[in-house]
């Protein structure tokens, strides 16, 4: 056991997974790293980047914001270093396939796409594949303060059912700061993410496979994200308010604006299983859309 938090710290640092604590605008408009690393305030909004401080200068500057990034490259390659790891990372290629059975992602037809539209990829079966997902969480609920924090998580899903969706392989890389609900300003945070996903799809990476004793260009795909519809709207662009709400749907005729979307949907798959004539199609459209309540409610409001 470890006699402080300061032992913890070094120990963490020798295991070569960096975190990187990165200032944020106070309203969220940019992070300053890169380029912009030295500005003392936001190009976008001109809010200062660290709080006044009254006393000596010499006195640590404290940002308004930050957040934390834990690097997704390294992560992989030690994927590929353990021995626990490395000669599952090609699972997804050497398992024999049951026709009209799915027990892996490798088993879809949105994987078997992907191959055929970028065959490149396939060449080499230990290139990973990624999923995200994300979603926001009230860290401090109980105590009735309102704040929302957004966590990251990537996946691999090279490995095995058993293994892919274990927590230990559920990387968490970026923290979205709060208090509030970053909505569509959330691509701001994920700017380290998409510079390393770009990177290991573009270039890929130097690797080494210890079930193999080489080395390989260690390249990866982000699949798809895994959220509900508003974090799907904040994540794609997509608006799921109004007309077109729904990007399965469409412009089909039975989508509509507001309250009545959810209802006229029931309705229509209801109308097209159901089809027990106009007696029934007449009550659903009564129950779900005109608002109908039932006689014992009636009763109860008098």
């Amino acid at each position: 056991m470890l006699n402080n938090y300061y032992e913890t710290k070094k120990l963490v640092r020798s295991l070569g997974l960096p975190v990187e604590n990165i200032n944020c605008c106070n309203s969220g408009c940019m992070l300053y790293c890169g380029e912009d690393e030295d500005l003392t305030s936001c190009k976008f909004c001109g809010h200062q980047r660290y709080k006044r401080r009254v006393g000596s200068r010499k006195r640590k500057l404290i940002p308004y914001k930050k957040m934390y990034y834990f690097s997704l490259i390294p992560r992989l390659q030690r994927l590929y270093v353990s021995h626990a790891t490395a000669a599952d990372m090609i699972w997804h290629h050497e398992h024999i396939q049951e026709e009209g059975v799915m027990r892996h992602p490798s088993d879809s037809k949105a994987w078997k796409h992907f191959n055929e539209t970028h065959p490149f990829f396939v060449v080499e079966p230990r290139n990973v594949r990624l999923g995200l997902c994300t979603d926001g969480f009230q860290p401090f609920g109980h105590s009735g303060r309102k704040y929302s924090s957004w966590p990251v998580i990537v996946t691999p899903y090279n490995l095995p059912p058993g293994m892919c969706m274990k927590e230990v392989y559920m990387f968490l890389t970026v923290i979205v700061p709060g208090p509030n609900n970053p909505k569509q300003i959330i691509d701001v945070y994920l700017q380290p993410l998409i510079k390393e996903l770009t990177l290991l799809w573009e270039m890929g990476v130097e690797a080494f496979d210890i079930s193999k004793k080489q080395n390989f260009q260690l390249r990866a795909a982000l699949m798809w994200t895994i959220n509900n519809f508003p974090a799907y709207s904040m994540l794609s662009g997509w608006s799921t308010a109004g007309n077109l709400a729904c990007p399965y749907c469409m412009e089909k005729d039975y989508v509509m604006v507001g309250k009545q979307l959810g209802l006229t949907v029931i309705e229509y798959f209801l109308t097209k299983i159901i089809r027990l004539g106009e007696i029934v199609k007449t009550f659903v459209k009564v129950r779900l859309s005109e608002g109908y309540h039932h006689p014992l409610e009636q009763e109860r409001k008098s």
